[in-house]
């Protein structure tokens, strides 16, 4: 809780200040000029402009000359143009073609607003001149020059000061840009900051619709009234025309409003031009004329009392020409109040001003001088007259207003620090005694005691004496209730934030004091509170920490107290997903202790548990009211039972949430003993086997629900830990696994029990190698001895068989673990040996062969004499001549046998006659009819062809015998080959 009160008790009531002496240049007309810093208009003939109707001047706060402009050329106090100062927007035919403002709170920065004529039609614009530029003499801002606020507008400008020192500026346009019909005001904001544009505001009048631009737009100096006046005739009932002529408004300058409008009716033969208020606000003098383009004509000076009834149809006539007489006609003409309080009225094409000297005064009393103020001597009035913000004509102070026995701080007009000033201040508090008054310029003072008190600043300067009255009010210190700590629950979100009605906490601040007198406001920083910033709304989403409580007095702006209070944003419990539990019943007798702890952390999550308390109950009303707690060790009374849980925030037990979860027993799952599971293993013979566990399955479950979850386990750790389970099928050696059965509802109730899987070695059973025989032949076929059992396809038990047909036999066989092995022979009969081809490589005398090729079964031995064999087909080294091959089984089934021939050529005869050798005939060459043989000499000359089946070639040739040398042969064969030589014929 916060108890310590922060009282700051005072609030800026800053408005900027302004000086009459701002108002001290004029220059009009053409070269005209008057200085008012002697408290009486001085002429002068310094002014540079020349301008019919709009021109506009600012001086300081002391009364020195800044610059002055025709709304087109902007000239320094040393009346030369500013280097930037040319080509600005205005006109010097357009009714107020400029008004200057000071940026408010804004040394040196002035902003020109100009309004030009219909021709072109420039709209309203503004330049921004820095008296610190130019050495001190000023210039417009380059990028600031002819800023646009709105494409079109009348020919009328003004300024009235806000309630905050900000300066609303006001035009008279078009509703919609382009219509030619003007009927809305806009005011456009300048602040400190410069123009702020989002706070634009407008108001139109259907019934002041006019078409034309000219004439006068006034705002009164309190700032309550504004009037505009437009040119040319009114005509009822026509669109355009009856807007024409003068109207007055009622102007809000806290929001820019205009709002009821009121027509000041005067003859329809003339028309309205200038217009101005009295220094008090509650007249207004209206310029009326018979001719609207500045030549002379029928003038009459009119004053609405704003006091009296039915005002707008009663003008007293102030000056009036005669209507019989044109030889005192004057044109229309500006009106406009002087830093004398004396409204000046221009005369066109003379040196002379009226003026009306005593304008708060009704009718004649108002003093009304026809020849009031002479020009210097080579100027001319004409009909427009400088502009002024309304501010500039009410001399007066502003003030911090602060509580009972707080200093209030007040702040003189700026004329107060010009040369040769002195002021007195009456503070209206007689009881403070010579504290009373004070002389400095800008005093606080303490008032003891709450009240409202009569303030009044005297001020004399050189060129007169000013005094201001206001009548302020100091208030009791505002007394803040203390707020205890606002403790809450989080939402359901649980972020820290948290819906708060700040209403109430507004109510305890406030106490007993009245509503009316003031309010109470709350803030997240003391910062924000002493500045009366970031009010939080009714509804507020709160994170814990401290606010500030302000309580501000509703009848002084000055007075507030502060208080500090904790919000504390309790985190709501938020209870996580709670899984039931179960117990395995161990022994199945339906009682088992629950540790609800387990539930408890797990409703908890990663909430703190120093911050959360938890407990447990037997039904939802219990948990509700925090009664009748059970232990979190709890025996259960029934199979299946609901437990609620509560969770509290131990520093606001109100911060709960309640759930519910359930306790169940589960059936203890129970295996039988287990029967070994082998197998044999297979041919590789290699110790492992693929096992089928789930043929195991039935075993494990027996009557058991089939709910259950059977696994299977390489060790009994992993069985007891349900990790790691094996597949179905596996490939394993002999080795022992565990089977695992669990209790579906909760994995923590199961049983495990071992399981022997063995693997046998496969038996090997031997056969002969294949077996081909004779066709009548028996044989016997015997297995591999030692086995318990034998079984043949044939039918046969015994170990051995003969058998005499061919085919396959097939032995299984049996060892004592129950393994098989099964082997295959085939007995065939011998196949009829045929011999299929001999290839004979001949030609030669000495190296020829023989290679045979056979059909059969085999294996064979090879002869060519029946005699000797051999296991090799083939024959070398064979002379030419004729052969019979035989081939034999060597199981002696069979003998077969085939005739060969070789062919070669000898290589010489002797053709002697003799019986030897006496004719050249190639050797074997009868088995080859159809052969071809040619002789030729050793030129290629053919001797001769002989027949194979012929004695020869007898060395001749055409009967002549041939000489003993080398002949050539070649021997063509019937199967194309053929071979050649050469022999000798020898004598």
């Amino acid at each position: 809780m916060k108890k310590n009160l922060l009282y700051i008790c005072f609030l800026i009531l800053s408005i900027s200040s302004y000086s009459q002496n701002q108002a001290n240049w004029w220059f009009f007309g053409n070269n005209a000029g008057l200085d008012f810093n002697t408290g009486t208009p001085i002429p002068n003939n310094l002014g540079q402009l020349s301008t019919n109707e709009g021109c506009a001047s600012i001086a300081d706060a002391c009364g020195a000359l800044l610059f002055y402009t025709d709304g087109i050329t902007v000239w320094n106090q040393n009346h030369i143009v500013m280097p930037n100062g040319m080509n600005l927007l205005g006109d010097p035919s357009s009714s107020q073609s400029a008004l200057i403002i000071p940026q408010p709170d804004t040394p040196d920065l002035y902003y020109i607003f100009t309004v030009g004529d219909f021709n072109p039609r420039n709209g309203l614009n503004y330049s921004v001149v820095d008296m610190t530029l130019n050495g001190g003499l000023g210039d417009i801002i380059p990028s600031q020059k002819n800023i646009n606020l709105i494409a079109d507008s009348t020919e009328k400008v003004a300024a009235a000061v806000t309630d905050n020192g900000d300066a609303w500026i006001v035009t008279y346009a078009e509703d919609v840009i382009g219509s030619g019909l003007f009927e809305t005001f806009y005011a456009f904001k300048l602040t400190s900051s410069g123009m702020d544009l989002s706070a634009t505001v407008t108001s139109t009048f259907n019934n002041v619709q006019a078409d034309d631009r000219r004439g006068y737009l006034r705002i009164s100096p309190d700032g309550s009234k504004i009037a505009i006046m437009t040119q040319l005739p009114v005509t009822p009932g026509i669109v355009g025309q009856t807007g024409r002529g003068a109207w007055l408004f009622d102007f809000d300058n806290s929001t820019g409003l205009v709002s009821n409008s009121v027509r000041l009716n005067f003859p329809l033969t003339h028309q309205a031009y200038g217009a101005e208020f009295s220094p008090d606000s509650r007249k207004i003098y209206v310029d009326i004329n018979t001719q609207s383009n500045g030549n002379d004509g029928d003038r009459i000076l009119l004053q609405y009392n704003l006091d009296a009834p039915n005002f707008e149809d009663n003008p007293l006539t102030i000056y009036s020409t005669d209507p019989t007489d044109f030889t005192d006609d004057v044109a229309r003409g500006a009106l406009q109040i002087g830093p004398d309080n004396k409204i000046y009225y221009s005369r066109k094409s003379t040196q002379w001003l009226s003026v009306i000297n005593d304008p708060d005064q009704l009718g004649a009393a108002s003093n009304f001088m026809f020849d009031g103020v002479q020009v210097a001597t080579g100027t001319q009035v004409n009909e427009g007259l400088p502009p002024f913000y309304n501010a500039f004509f009410n001399p007066s102070f502003s003030f911090i207003e602060a509580c009972e026995t707080d200093a209030s701080q007040f702040f003189a007009d700026d004329i107060a620090n010009c040369p040769g000033s002195s002021v007195i201040w009456d503070f209206g508090d007689p009881s403070s005694g010579l504290n009373n008054t004070s002389t400095l310029p800008d005093p606080t003072h303490i008032y003891n005691s709450a009240g409202t008190f009569n303030v009044t600043l005297s001020i004399d300067t050189i060129r007169g004496n000013y005094t201001t009255s206001k009548e302020i009010t100091i208030v009791p210190q505002p007394v803040t209730n203390t707020v205890s700590d606002i403790i809450i629950c989080d939402d359901m979100s649980n972020d820290g934030i948290a819906t708060l009605d700040l209403v109430p906490i507004r109510s305890t601040v406030l106490g007993s004091q009245s509503i009316t007198d003031f309010q109470v406001t709350i803030h997240e920083t003391l910062t924000d509170a002493q500045n009366d910033f970031n009010a939080l709304p009714d509804s507020y989403d709160a994170v814990s920490g401290t606010y500030y409580a302000r309580l501000d007095s509703s009848v002084s702006n000055g007075c507030y107290a502060i208080t500090a209070f904790d919000i504390i944003i309790n985190p709501l419990p938020i209870i996580n997903n709670i899984d039931d539990l179960y117990l395995c019943d161990i022994g199945n007798d339906n009682v088992e202790n629950f540790d609800l702890n387990i539930a408890g952390l797990q409703a908890l999550g990663t909430q703190d548990p120093i911050v959360f308390d938890i407990s447990y109950h037997n039904s939802m009303g219990d948990a509700m009211s925090n009664s009748n707690s059970i232990s979190s060790f709890y025996d259960n009374n029934t199979i299946n039972e609901s437990i609620w849980l509560r969770i509290e925030n131990v520093n606001n037990t109100n911060c709960y949430a309640i759930d519910i979860f359930t306790i169940n027993l589960i059936q203890q799952p129970e295996i039988n003993i287990l029967n070994d599971y082998e197998l044999c293993d297979d041919e590789s013979n290699d110790g492992i086997e693929n096992f089928d566990l789930s043929t195991m399955d039935a075993q494990v479950l027996g009557n058991q629900p089939s709910t259950f979850v059977i696994s299977y386990h390489n060790s009994m750790m992993e069985a007891e830990q349900n990790i790691n389970a094996l597949p179905n099928n596996i490939d394993s050696g002999t080795t022992m696994i565990w089977a695992r059965l669990e209790n579906n509802q909760q994995q923590v109730c199961y049983t495990i029990e071992p399981l022997q899987i063995t693997v046998f070695p496969h038996p090997v059973v031997d056969l002969p190698e294949n077996i081909t025989k004779c066709v009548d032949d028996v044989v016997t076929i015997a297995a591999t001895p030692g086995f318990n059992q034998y079984s043949w396809d044939s039918g046969e038990t015994t170990r051995s068989i003969n058998v005499q047909a061919a085919g396959n036999y097939t032995v299984t066989v049996t060892d004592d673990n129950g393994c098989t092995d099964t082997e295959t022979i085939t007995v065939s009969n011998y196949e009829t040996t045929v011999i299929t081809n001999i290839e004979v490589r001949q030609f030669t005398l000495r190296d020829n062969r023989l290679e045979v090729s056979v059909t059969g079964s085999g294996p064979w031995e090879y002869s060519i004499d029946n005699f000797f064999y051999q296991s090799s087909p083939v024959f070398a080294n064979l002379l030419p001549g004729y052969y019979d091959v035989y081939v034999r089984s060597l199981n002696g089934c069979d003998q077969v046998t085939a005739p060969a021939t070789i062919i070669a050529a000898p290589n010489f005869f002797t053709p002697n006659q003799d019986g030897f050798h006496d004719y050249w005939q190639v050797i074997a060459i009868e088995t080859e009819p159809d052969a071809q043989i040619f002789i030729f000499d050793r030129f290629g000359k053919l001797l001769k062809q002989l027949s194979p089946t012929g004695i020869g070639w007898d060395g001749t040739y055409n009967g002549n015998p041939m000489p003993s040398t080398d002949y050539w042969f070649k021997v063509v064969l019937n199967d194309g080959q053929s071979f050649r030589g050469h022999f000798s014929l020898k004598r």
